[in-house]
């Protein structure tokens, strides 16, 4: 099977504050958006237990890393995740009962509903048990942005969604602060993954994540398994 191309994500951190003043300069992403859905395999049974929605533009702007930096850019950042979401949320009548959807969700997204509460019809609305639905924090959080995190992560979780952190590279100090919110599941990074067969490193990281994981009632999610030795 073809890997899918993984999102890049774009970081926030050099755009600065400029960006949420503008947010509202421009409100939709200037191309057509499409979703692919890449399974979600639970390793015990075989079975696919869900699906992580990635989101593709056309042209110049076809992946997440490009469209997300003219979306900072340009500041019309809610706007285009909203767009992802809505685009990723057309799979729901096809998902089944038991399923999972995987969907990323932008650290500017997330402050800005924890301050506003804004533009969130269309998430009350979902004919879908929204326990099904595991909204993923990108990285790109800035850590003085962590108790509008916390916030934004709650109200999400009082709507019935699951939270995810997605991308996981590092056992830092702001990795940790998100364990602390006691994510559903947790993404550990391709970068850690591929080639863990052979790279004592990578499976030393990895079984310290399996234990926070265990300590926290966390599952993980291993991102880009394609060898059979790895797995």
């Amino acid at each position: 099977q073809a890997e899918i191309p993984r999102c890049g994500r774009y970081d926030p951190r050099r755009s600065g504050r400029r960006d949420v003043k503008r947010i509202r300069s421009v409100s939709c992403p200037p191309c057509p958006l499409h979703s692919l859905y890449q399974p979600i395999v639970e390793l015990k049974s075989g079975r696919i237990i869900g699906y992580e929605a990635l989101s593709r533009g056309t042209g110049k702007l076809r992946l997440p890393v490009d469209l997300f930096r003219d979306s900072y850019e340009r500041g019309y950042t809610l706007g285009l995740d909203f767009r992802c979401l809505r685009t990723a949320f057309q799979i729901l009548p096809r998902l089944g009962k038991n399923r999972l959807l995987f969907v990323n969700v932008e650290p500017l997204t997330l402050t800005q509903l924890a301050r506003k509460q804004r533009d969130i019809r269309f998430l009350r609305k979902l004919a879908v048990d929204r326990h099904q639905i595991v909204f993923e924090l990108t990285e790109g959080m800035k850590t003085r942005d962590f108790p509008l995190i916390k916030r934004g992560v709650s109200f999400l979780r009082g709507l019935g969604f699951r939270f995810a952190v997605d991308d996981v590279s590092g056992i830092g100090s702001k990795f940790l602060k998100l364990l602390s919110l006691r994510p559903d599941f947790v993404k550990i990074d391709i970068s850690f993954v591929k080639g863990i067969a052979k790279n004592r490193f990578q499976q030393s990281f990895v079984r310290r994540l399996v234990r926070l994981g265990r300590q926290n009632g966390t599952l993980l999610v291993a991102e880009g398994v394609e060898e059979k030795r790895d797995l």
